[in-house]
């Protein structure tokens, strides 16, 4: 199914750096979660956005890095192209435009369906912090 047995793997079973996610660029980097502002899905590719200006493309998807990712991750699937970083989440809107506006002027449109669970999350974690 992979060429690199590693990649085949369970998320559970790599070795990844506490705080990092690996990036399977033309080789295995490890990106920290607090510098990717948001995960895009194009097809069989997904695109990172740093904070630092720099975009990466890799040919996975978007799916692979959600489940990669987890639950306790402070990513959100807001829409079926995009996986976003909560702590660069300026303001949403689930009961209006139904928009997240981000701290880099990106605004990106939220699903209906999963509006409620955005919300939720959001709030969920403004507890937290």
């Amino acid at each position: 199914m992979y060429s690199n047995p590693a990649l085949g793997a369970a998320p559970q079973k790599w070795a990844v750096p506490d705080g990092t996610i690996p990036v399977f660029d033309r080789r295995i980097q490890y990106v920290p979660v607090d510098e990717i502002i948001m995960i895009e899905g194009d097809g069989n590719y997904t695109n990172f956005s740093c904070t630092n200006g720099r975009r990466i493309m890799v040919s996975k998807t978007l799916r692979d890095y959600e489940k990669l990712l987890g639950e306790n991750s402070p990513f959100f699937r807001i829409h079926k192209s995009y996986l976003i970083n909560r702590r660069f989440v300026q303001r949403y809107d689930v009961r209006g435009e139904d928009c997240v506006w981000l701290k880099t002027g990106h605004i990106l449109s939220i699903a209906r369906r999963r509006k409620h669970e955005f919300d939720q999350f959001m709030r969920q974690h403004a507890r937290r912090n």
